[in-house]
């Protein structure tokens, strides 16, 4: 991507790009849990790329059968197998390369602590990581923290000199160019991506009027072009480290920017050479919260790594703990959904009311835009029958799940009353999965209300342990709030014996409709019914078939359904 590399320097800043997608980081931390704390020596480094491949974060397209089977049934390989698996599937730059450069990516970002031990290293996942994946509070926050306490030359990165911080130095960048830009009698639209690249990634300190003040300058001098003989020389006045050209204007502000927007602070719009990064008009008293909290912010020098860690843990975010600022942020939020609330809500009921038409909003944009056949096809995809490139490839699988099945939900039986408890951005894509402690997808309707609980979880005792007594709380407690009783279902690529027990037994015991279903016979479940009357019927059926049948047979007649469209 460049030729800075790991010199020492002055360099336009970035952060490891072996975990392109920032959406994926979670998958990666939850797969790295068996590993924390420990030296990630050779045999260690094997074990945890094959935690990768048991999960589906990676695929060896290599295998023999027998690991195959034991993959899908979650049964641990032994070390000899582990090893002839990745011997048969050689990575481009060596195991360690390859896997450390992974770790090295969640560690540049706040999530992961690396200890030195002779040529390897202790790994330990930080507070955030945790954070991450416990999935209990907004992922948008934890981000949040990471992005504001992140310093450009820290003691885990001190390859790079600037003395900056990148995400706060783009907040004031954008706030300041917005003002001077009107005050010239333009719209103001954010930074082009080439200026955020150029003048922001570049700077070696905080002096973000400086900055606004050369984006102005470059803007009265070439409007919004691309001039590369003008950005190299102001680069290379600056002495900044070369970077190949496509790398300074499209890789790196692309690789930021999309750890950036995870906060939903900041959003993309524009194409082509108009992309502009500006901030979220939903959230934008929380911008402007930031801006107040941290208008005398400055680059700090940290002692060593624990003091880093420790600060970037403890980032005070504005409206996370003070109800004043709560409350302006939920009139704002109010004011720009032209919405107005009922007083007798709780300052909490508020903020769920309004996050959830704003996601509805823009789950209504997606559902809107994609054909009902391709989001089959999309979902034929997550199942394994269909062998294409994924339209979505930049959403992980597990969100990806969820966010089709909300679409499916919508296009086919309409948006009034679905709730999808994915937290969205202002172009309708989906940025995290819902947390913990919510339903992923509610669908109320007078015929009939669904709780729908997807996961890309293969393994039996991924599933076992860590969705079904959650699917049964979640419905418990959405019963005991609404006094609906909800059909529930688990959505997984294929599903095992021990998980249908679980819910037969919760079926006849408890008296409820619930089940867990294959991928493919959801999809055949929803195309086939043409109204929720039908979806009831249908899905009713089933139910009958989980009580009735041998568990086994429950199992092949789910696992064995195809689907064609």
């Amino acid at each position: 991507m460049g030729t800075s590399g790991a010199r020492k320097g002055y360099k336009i800043f970035s952060i490891n790009t072996t975990i392109r997608n920032p959406k994926r980081n979670t998958d990666f931390l939850i797969a790295f849990k068996k590993f924390d704390g420990q030296l990630m020596d050779d045999n260690n480094l094997y074990l945890y790329l094959f935690e990768l491949v048991k999960k589906g974060i990676y695929q060896f397209t290599n295998v023999s059968e027998t690991i195959k089977n034991k993959i899908e049934s979650d049964i641990e390989l032994s070390p000899q197998e582990v090893i002839t698996a990745i011997k048969d599937n050689p990575q481009a730059t060596g195991l360690s390369g390859r896997v450390m450069t992974q770790l090295r990516s969640l560690k540049d970002q706040g999530f992961l602590i690396f200890k030195k031990s002779g040529k390897k290293y202790y790994i330990t996942i930080s507070k955030l990581g945790n954070d991450l994946i416990e999935n209990k509070i907004d992922a948008s926050i934890i981000y949040t923290k990471a992005l504001i306490g992140m310093h450009s030359n820290n003691p885990c990165r001190t390859s790079l000199l600037n003395e900056s911080i990148p995400f706060l130095n783009t907040i004031f960048v954008i706030n300041e160019v917005n003002k001077k830009w009107k005050e010239l009698g333009n719209e103001p639209k954010g930074i082009l991506k080439h200026e955020f690249a150029t003048f922001v990634l570049s700077m070696k300190d905080c002096n973000y009027l400086e900055c606004a003040n050369e984006i102005i300058k470059y803007r009265l001098k070439y409007k919004y072009t691309i001039n590369e003989e003008y950005i190299l020389n102001y680069l290379n006045e600056n002495d900044i480290l070369p970077l190949a050209f496509d790398s300074i204007v499209k890789d790196y502000p692309d690789e930021v920017f999309r750890k950036f927007e995870m906060t939903g602070l900041l959003v993309q719009h524009g194409k082509f050479n108009y992309v502009y990064y500006d901030f979220s008009k939903y959230n934008y008293e929380k911008v402007k919260t930031i801006i107040n909290t941290y208008k005398d912010y400055s680059f700090r020098t940290f002692n060593n790594q624990d003091e880093y860690y420790n600060y970037l843990s403890n980032i005070d975010i504005p409206w996370e703990n003070n109800e004043t600022i709560r409350n302006r942020i939920v009139r704002t939020k109010a004011e720009v959904l032209n919405i107005t609330l009922n007083d007798t809500m709780t300052l909490e009921e508020k903020e769920i009311y309004l996050d959830r038409i704003f996601y509805n909003q823009e789950l209504a944009k997606a559902v809107a835009k994609y054909d009902y056949d391709l989001i089959l096809n999309e979902l034929l995809i997550l199942s394994g029958s269909v062998k294409e490139e994924s339209k979505f490839n930049d959403i992980p699988e597990p969100l990806r799940l969820e966010y089709l099945l909300a679409l499916s939900i919508g296009k086919k039986y309409g948006l009034k009353g679905l709730i999808s408890n994915i937290i969205y951005n202002e172009e309708g894509l989906p940025l995290h999965c819902a947390p913990s402690s919510k339903c992923d997808i509610i669908y109320h309707h007078i015929d009939g209300s669904y709780i729908l609980e997807p996961t890309m979880q293969r393994g039996r005792n991924q599933q076992l342990n860590n969705e079904t007594t959650n699917i049964v709380r979640h419905m418990q407690n959405e019963k005991a709030t609404h006094g609906v009783d909800y059909r529930v279902l688990m959505v997984a690529p294929y599903i095992h014996p021990d998980v249908v027990e679980f819910f037969r037994f919760k079926a006849i015991n408890d008296k409820v409709k619930i089940s867990t279903l294959s991928i493919e016979k959801t999809i055949g479940l929803i195309s086939d019914s043409e109204n929720i009357k039908e979806l009831n019927s249908n899905y009713d059926s089933i139910i009958v078939d989980l009580k009735t049948l041998d568990v086994q047979q429950f199992v092949d007649k789910i696992n064995s359904f195809r689907i064609t469209i």
